[in-house]
């Protein structure tokens, strides 16, 4: 029973992970990702998989701070180095094997794109963070994880399709 409401809290977190890339703007995008990560937060524990948890956690306080870059408070470059020393240091505190490794690589990547101003960057920089959360997600058992993955890079790869591509074009065009 505790492995279907895992997956199933899983699949509202593969959606909103979907939906955060077709966002149009850096906020939208990070906004939608913070109840991605409340959901994989719980997935995670469900499961058993606490880096994974502990990753999202660390992802969704991130992302609080990134959202409001715009705030005296929150504009110091210092966090980019606390987020990516803590999900480092988080990695090796709850480490079981070689795999551990992947969830923070991933969210590493992540934190340096979300600190990024440019969209097409923080999607371009995101990308190759899937790769590893989807394998961590296979070793673990996270199906709505590998799900999510597989939506992620989808997502990310129609949407520079269609904002920085397309776009682009358009705008050389005339």
């Amino acid at each position: 029973m505790i492995e279907t409401i895992a997956q199933i809290v899983g699949f509202g977190g593969a959606a909103l992970n979907g939906l955060s890339f077709q966002q149009k703007k850096r906020k939208g995008i990070i906004g939608v990702q913070i109840g991605a990560a409340v959901c994989f937060i719980i997935h995670y524990i469900l499961l058993g998989a606490y880096t994974g948890a502990a990753l999202n956690l660390i992802g969704m306080l991130r992302s609080i701070v990134f959202i409001n870059n715009d705030k005296k408070w929150a504009k110091s470059p210092v966090w980019l180095g606390v987020f990516v020393v803590i999900s480092a240091v988080s990695s090796a505190l709850t480490w079981v094997d070689w795999y551990s490794i992947l969830p923070a690589m991933a969210m590493i990547l992540t934190t340096v794109s979300y600190w990024l101003k440019s969209e097409t960057k923080i999607r371009l920089v995101t990308f190759p963070s899937s790769p590893c959360w989807l394998v961590y997600n296979i070793i673990t058992g996270s199906v709505a994880g590998i799900i999510t993955e597989c939506i992620v890079m989808s997502s990310l790869i129609i949407a520079i399709i269609r904002y920085d591509i397309l776009k682009k074009e358009k705008k050389n065009d005339c």
